[in-house]
């Protein structure tokens, strides 16, 4: 097992382009400098947090858009654990983690003579992967596992299942597998910190689809795959927010909710930063306004909103949505809405230019956290709590929504409520569950009606 803990550099890449050098340098600080090469050719920055200039980036602490870059909650846990770095070693973390992250930057780390540190993969493997394991799609109360919507009497004799849906998220429809470990398959979501990351608090793993079959790691994941977790029913919860979302119509990636022997229910979604094995620039809000993820809900939507109007391309189109979300997260009672489950992501035809990133980690934290204290994982006029809809109409006018647009979200709103009653009743989860979520959700749709 390398010990990343001695080791001082790492080249940095920007999909498979060597971008330049990142240290901790001999008096304990930290510099990124852009190779000279890089800079010659203004291939661009690899972080709007990060412009290209020949100096470089000298920090006392790990910048915060590679400090962005590590696992957190259970994988981080794992990664302290199997690669005996002190938590605090955030270097040495990133080093361990960072050769595939999330978005287009790859961190690579470099041993004692400059070489590159290979990570062996075959050997990690090995004993680990040993069972195919069935996925299953189950309909429930007539209706597709992905979408949510009701199937017809023909689909659910054939295939209980929606083609489209099954197309749009794995790109076949033969019957699918996933390698997983015998003695405990959450072994195997674990592997992604075999040099690669993803946020978040909830288990998760990252897989690759190769004919047929899911495969634990890193390598070419274009698939986050969510277990049950420490709160009972988090996938079933996640899957009909998502498709509540997606029915409103806000832009929401392919997802699902499937079944895997030993495991239970999976939330599974489709990484919307890789498109045709392309690689997409993705920085959450954390990264772009330079806070460190330990601290990624010490902000406001102000500052989300400052990010959005200073670099996505679309300004206007993406403030209004962007402001909708929020609407939209408080109707479900989703409080955790911190900077790092706010992202810009790069046009996929357009190399450095941002648009609001589609829908992700949207659930109903209430029912989980009964006692949660807060409404929104951000503040808004400087509140966060007992919320008001004269908040959500001060906030859109101060960023800009026309009131047109005002007034016709609050139009919809008996629509959203129609909408998220008829999925929650006919969702995977629980009835004591269904009725909490409905419950929640007329109480706050009271609020932002004015009553």
């Amino acid at each position: 097992m390398v010990n990343y803990s001695l080791i001082n550099k790492a080249n940095v890449y920007l999909r498979e382009h060597f971008a330049g050098v990142l240290e901790k340098t001999s008096s304990g600080d930290f510099l990124f400098k852009y190779d000279e090469t890089w800079i010659e050719k203004k291939l661009g920055a690899i972080a709007l947090s990060l412009p290209v200039k020949s100096d470089g980036y000298r920090s006392k602490n790990l910048h915060p858009f590679f400090d962005n870059l590590i696992p957190e909650g259970w994988l981080l846990s794992h990664a302290e654990k199997v690669y005996k770095i002190d938590k605090s070693n955030r270097f040495a973390l990133l080093l361990a983690t960072g050769l595939e992250p999330i978005g287009a930057v790859r961190v690579v780390a470099l041993d004692s003579n400059g070489q590159e540190v290979v990570v062996p993969f075959e050997d990690i493997e090995k004993g680990i992967n040993d069972k195919d394991y069935s996925i299953n799609f189950k309909s429930v109360n007539g209706c597709c596992p992905y979408c949510l919507k009701e199937l017809t009497l023909k689909q659910r004799e054939k295939a209980s299942v929606h083609a489209k849906c099954v197309n749009q998220m794995w790109g076949t429809t033969r019957k699918l597998l996933v390698r997983l470990s015998e003695e405990n398959p959450l072994d195997s979501f674990r592997q992604t910190i075999y040099g690669a990351s993803v946020s978040g608090a909830q288990k998760k793993g990252l897989f690759s689809l190769d004919g047929g079959k899911l495969h634990a790691g890193h390598r070419g994941a274009e698939y986050i795959l969510k277990p049950q977790g420490d709160y009972d029913q988090l996938p079933e919860n996640e899957h009909v927010t998502m498709a509540i979302a997606k029915e409103i119509g806000f832009d929401v990636p392919p997802f699902v909710l499937c079944y895997i022997e030993n495991l239970g229910a999976v939330f599974a979604i489709k990484r919307f930063d890789i498109v045709n094995k392309d690689r997409l620039r993705l920085e959450d809000a954390a990264q772009i306004l330079q806070i460190p993820s330990v601290n990624k809900y010490d902000s406001s939507n102000e500052k989300v909103a400052t990010v959005i109007s200073k670099y996505a391309l679309a300004t206007k189109v993406d403030l209004y949505d962007f402001w909708r979300r929020l609407i939209f997260s408080y109707l479900v009672a989703n409080a955790d809405m911190h900077l790092k489950n706010w992202s810009l992501v790069e046009l996929g035809f357009k190399r450095g230019y941002f648009k609001l990133s589609p829908c992700y980690d949207l659930l109903n934290t209430r029912i989980p956290i009964p006692r949660e204290m807060i409404d929104i994982g951000l503040t808004i006029n400087g509140k966060s709590r007992n919320l008001q809809k004269s908040y959500f109409v001060k906030f859109g006018q101060k960023i800009g929504v026309t009131e047109s647009y005002l007034e016709e979200t609050f139009s919809n709103l008996q629509k959203w409520c129609d909408i998220a009653d008829r999925f929650i009743n006919k969702s995977f989860l629980d009835q004591k569950k269904k009725e909490k979520y409905l419950e929640i959700i007329n109480e706050r749709f009271k609020i932002l009606r004015g009553n």
